[in-house]
């Protein structure tokens, strides 16, 4: 059987290639680098016109290379989780291998991407696909090193040895990822707020951004309060610890709850609702990455 190693290895420079092609898209074609597919039917036209007219789409490139590094990442991920299952047979009962730094950044490498292409069926945004495909292939070059990312299956600990676990973090991920999505946007909103884009096209971008993180909310909070929590019981004997990364996390997710009631409840929009999802996507990396550097605790293994 193939190695899972072997199609990371060729996703990674596809991610690469989409990042150009999303960047080509920018630097030559400016103007149509934040059209959505809500456009009226005469935009739609004018651009359909332009499309003929050009010599190469590359936003239709960047899209298709996109789809084609997802499913190169997805023929790893299956991959790697056999191989796992060898090893490991907790594991294979519920196919994720999401317990090491090689098998989460390899994890994320496809998990962003494809809820950036879900979000992408509505929108098309090429600034953000640009920072998710770069974003993707950083991290699977990060994976490539070993020295970062062993790819060796060590001993599991007790308190990882339950299914319980990698439901909990599957779930935290998938909302991290749709939370990349809407940080991604939301950072492109104040980019393009500072250059003086039509205020329409900002709109767009303001709704990506809140639909992303709408739909990472529940998955965040379900996997990291609620599934979270039956794990902790079974691991340490009780549902909340007050450990530094429950409670980082726990802050994250009130963090993305103060923006939606902010932008649901009190009306806000554009630059204010941006800057709250930039804050709070700040504090979930804090709780990812951060804890494990700065605070000991009871995840620090993690």
């Amino acid at each position: 059987m193939i190695d899972s190693t072997f199609f990371f290895f060729i996703a990674a420079p596809a991610y690469f290639l989409s990042f150009l092609f999303y960047l080509f898209k920018i630097v030559f074609d400016p103007e149509a680098t934040e059209r959505s597919r809500e456009s009226s039917p005469q935009a739609l036209s004018i651009t359909a016109n332009r499309v003929r007219s050009a010599p190469l789409d590359w936003g239709h490139w960047a899209l298709q290379m996109t789809r084609f590094s997802v499913v190169l990442a997805t023929v790893g991920i299956i991959l790697r989780t056999i191989q796992l299952g060898n090893a490991s047979d907790w594991v294979i009962s519920v196919f994720l291998p999401v317990t090491t730094t090689y098998g989460i950044l390899t994890f994320f490498a496809w998990i962003i991407p494809l809820a950036y292409l879900i979000m992408e069926r509505r929108y098309r945004f090429e600034g953000v696909g640009l920072w998710i495909t770069g974003l993707s292939f950083v991290m699977l070059a990060i994976a490539a090193i070993p020295e970062i990312a062993p790819r060796a299956v060590a001993p599991l600990v007790p308190a990882l040895q339950s299914y319980w676990l990698v439901i909990h973090v599957l779930f935290m991920l998938v909302g991290m990822a749709f939370f990349t999505v809407g940080f991604g946007a939301s950072a492109l909103l104040l980019w393009r707020r500072h250059r003086g884009v039509e205020p329409q096209l900002l709109k767009k971008l303001e709704q990506l951004s809140y639909r992303a993180n709408a739909i990472g909310f529940p998955f965040y909070g379900i996997g990291g309060i609620v599934f979270g929590g039956i794990w902790a019981k079974h691991a340490w004997g009780s549902y909340w610890q007050w450990d530094p990364k429950e409670t980082a996390m726990l802050i994250a997710w009130l963090a993305y709850a103060v923006y939606l009631h902010a932008r649901v409840s009190w009306g806000w929009r554009d630059l204010k609702v941006a800057w709250l999802s930039a804050g709070a996507y700040g504090v979930v990396l804090y709780a990812w990455i951060g804890i494990n550097y700065f605070v000991a605790g009871l995840h620090s293994f993690a």
